[in-house]
């Protein structure tokens, strides 16, 4: 995988991660506890299944990529 996917991938990724915490908060007011959960495990199944199948083959090509290891970038 060539450097530019990966870094597009990762950006994309934490846009991705930033609309689902998002989600989230709002799915989290949602009165109806069944309605909630129901809801709150489909988007922990989302976030797994992003992690596992987008950004884990992405940092095994790239591992400084990882966006919870900092990189000298961020200094």
């Amino acid at each position: 995988m060539r450097r530019e996917v990966a870094e597009t991938i990762i950006k994309a990724m934490k846009k991705v991660d930033f609309a689902i915490d998002e989600l989230d908060k709002a799915i989290r007011l949602i009165e109806d506890e069944q309605e909630r959960k129901k809801m709150l495990v489909f988007i922990a199944n989302v976030i797994h299944d992003l992690h596992v199948k987008i950004t884990l083959p992405v940092v095994q090509h790239h591992p400084d990529l990882h966006p919870d290891v900092p990189s000298s970038r961020d200094y």
